[in-house]
């Protein structure tokens, strides 16, 4: 955290002079969103997409911004510009989360209770992407006995800093061994791990589950839905079950941090050969291909 740089409603802090009030309802009540992106050769790759999709989130939660979206792009890169001027940082690529609450009150759920605007945060703080050698051995999750929020409770296409649900799945996963996990909803349909989209490939087709069996409409798989058509890659948006992964020839996530990374054990069962399948790495290449590339001076 020591090389962080923090934006608290456009005042830009060290990590140990950053405060907000114990009575925000972020704090309260998990009452808040945010979007997480990451830069790569100093520009953050699709920056404008996940502050559009912010916007939606403030729509689903009836919170109404207190800043058009073009400020908080504004306020990200002028953070950016003050992490990547510390001599320490100049080399390092950067991880930004933006954290809206909808404000500090008294206690209680209503918006008569609230004395501020919404308040925005951001963090920006060195990346910690995955090596090589993860890539290569790829992860391994627990399809966990906790199932996803239902869409009609609290949304998951909503991204939202309630996330208690994903914290605990995580860490039942993580005590038993696992890296993370994968969740069903309550029919039983894959939906999506803690902070990732999923896909599977059978017989060169590749399937990931529909928006409206209840996930978020993730940026990253997104664009690699958008790569699979440039790459002639047939890919279809289906309902399906666990065992659906389990007789599968690949799996690989999606996410802003770990781009596109395969899964190599689900449960107690080895995906295909237990190494990152032909159409993950092709994906993953493809997508490598699409980044900010770095500019000679």
């Amino acid at each position: 955290m020591q090389n962080a740089i923090i934006n608290v409603k456009g005042q830009i802090l060290n990590p140990d002079q950053a405060k907000i009030s114990v009575f925000d309802r972020g704090y309260l009540y998990g009452d808040s969103l945010y979007e997480v992106v990451r830069s790569y050769h100093g520009e953050f790759y699709l920056l404008d997409e996940h502050l559009g999709r912010l916007k939606a989130s403030a729509n689903l939660c009836h919170m109404t911004l207190d800043q058009n979206i073009s400020t908080y792009k504004s306020e990200i890169l002028r953070t950016f510009q003050v992490f990547k001027s510390r001599p320490e940082n100049r080399k390092l690529e950067a991880y930004a989360r933006i954290i809206i609450s909808r404000g500090v009150g008294k206690i209680g759920f209503g918006l008569d209770c609230l004395e501020t605007p919404p308040l925005y945060t951001i963090i920006i703080q060195p990346v910690e992407p995955p090596t090589q050698a993860q890539y290569k051995k790829g992860m391994r999750v627990q399809i966990t006995r906790r199932i996803r929020n239902d869409r009609r409770a609290l949304d998951p296409a909503m991204k939202s800093g309630n996330y208690l649900n994903s914290v605990l799945a995580y860490l039942e996963a993580n005590a038993a061994g696992y890296t993370d996990a994968l969740l069903t909803n309550s029919e039983g349909h894959i939906t999506e791990g803690t902070t990732f989209n999923v896909f599977y490939v059978k017989r060169g087709i590749l399937a990931t589950p529909p928006l409206d069996v209840g996930i978020l409409e993730g940026v990253t798989r997104r664009k690699v839905m958008e790569l699979s058509r440039i790459l002639q890659i047939p890919c279809r948006e289906v309902r399906f079950p666990k065992e659906r992964l389990f007789d599968a020839d690949e799996v690989f996530l999606s996410s802003s941090i770990k781009e596109v990374f395969p899964i190599t054990q689900i449960d107690s069962v080895k995906i295909g050969t237990g190494a990152p399948g032909p159409i993950t790495e092709r994906l993953h290449q493809a997508y490598r291909d699409s980044l900010p590339q770095r500019t000679h001076k």
